[in-house]
């Protein structure tokens, strides 16, 4: 066995509390709330997620599950549960008070405040790698920022582009990105269709505000800032890749990413394979062959998206290990190891 460390590179331990009371339709974060009827729906749900692949079914089951515990901490603790002792985490808040949706019964600052709580605790600060999520729409977004790098130890950025903004947003671009080259911590950025997206706006447009092609302008503006693109595209993008014709007008996100990669162009740019990764049967396969191009290899990091991965059939303990048996461990340690020390520290 390795003594190496296992980075997981993709995390969310938020709860109910920051999730917007419309973010599910007919009012069931409110309602799921009550014992009760979260013990019925996560029934129902049980019976549906076997028979469908609609992501947002899938993630919504995750949500029931996993949200619904009584802390932060109490998700980090399952976490920890399924990985070797010293395996560290990047740790994804998430600030969804601008979607749209309602309210939200915790907003970001006290989330923040809890990561920070628990990253600086003698327990967790040698386990959790605490990412701060910056909504460019928010006000003071930069001194949000700085005061947690400066005082708190957060080691990068969350942004999550469906949420109503682009990568090129004007905040991001003469603010928050400078900043972070100068500090030297990275992006990481929601990079899926499947996503929790704005309700201002059409999902057509919500979607396109994530698209991989998007982060040209932001790595030609910044080529220092380490940018990871979460999901890989996502798994609807690795379907279609997969099991479509190709198409030059309409390439897959997974198309675009490789394309950026292989350019040369982008060396400071990544990607991780959560949630896409746990639809194991159909990716890996395709994922062991991309792994062995050389000018892919390094930018992949290995990420599992938890808590939003806890509804399907594959526990985090059983994918790390079937990845590191499919993938061999010179690759599975180049994407758990190797890439996400660069990726943090550059």
């Amino acid at each position: 066995m390795s003594n190496k460390t296992i980075y997981n590179c993709h995390n969310h331990i938020f709860t109910h509390e920051n999730v917007p009371n419309g973010y599910f339709p007919l009012f069931l974060v409110q309602a799921a709330r009550i014992g009760l009827f979260r013990w019925a729906l996560r029934g129902v749900m049980k019976l549906i997620v076997p028979w469908t692949k609609n992501d947002k079914v899938h993630r919504y089951a995750a949500f029931i599950k996993a949200a619904y515990r009584k802390s932060q901490e109490e998700n980090l603790k399952v976490l920890i549960g399924y990985y070797p002792a010293g395996t560290k985490f990047i740790i994804l808040p998430m600030d969804m008070a601008y979607m749209g949706a309602g309210k939200v019964k915790e907003d970001i600052n006290r989330q923040h405040d809890e990561v920070a709580r628990l990253a600086n605790s003698l327990e967790y600060k040698d386990v959790l790698i605490p990412f701060a999520h910056i909504d460019p729409r928010r006000p003071g977004s930069l001194d949000r920022l700085s005061s947690l790098v400066e005082r708190e130890g957060f080691k990068g950025v969350k942004i999550y582009p469906t949420l109503g903004y682009g990568p090129d947003d004007k905040v991001l671009m003469d603010k928050i990105f400078p900043y972070m080259v100068q500090k030297n911590i990275p992006l990481l950025a929601h990079c899926s269709p499947g996503s929790v997206n704005s309700k201002d706006m059409s999902k057509e447009e919500a979607h396109a505000l994530a698209d991989p092609y998007n982060y040209k302008k932001v790595m030609d503006a910044f080529p220092e800032l380490r940018i990871c693109l979460g999901h890989f595209g996502g798994i609807g993008e690795w379907r279609r890749h997969l099991d479509e014709q190709k198409n030059v007008e309409n390439p897959t996100w997974l198309t675009k990413i490789i394309d950026l990669m292989r350019s040369g162009d982008y060396p400071n740019l990544y990607a991780d394979i959560s949630y896409t990764i746990f639809n194991f049967q159909e990716n890996a396969p395709f994922l062991k062959i991309l792994l062995e191009d050389e000018k892919i290899l390094p930018n992949v990091l290995f990420g599992s998206d938890f808590y939003m991965v806890e509804s399907e059939k594959y526990s985090e303990k059983r994918l790390s290990i079937d990845l590191r048996a499919t993938l061999g461990e010179s690759a599975f340690w180049m994407i758990a190891n190797q890439n996400p020390t660069k990726y943090l520290s550059g």
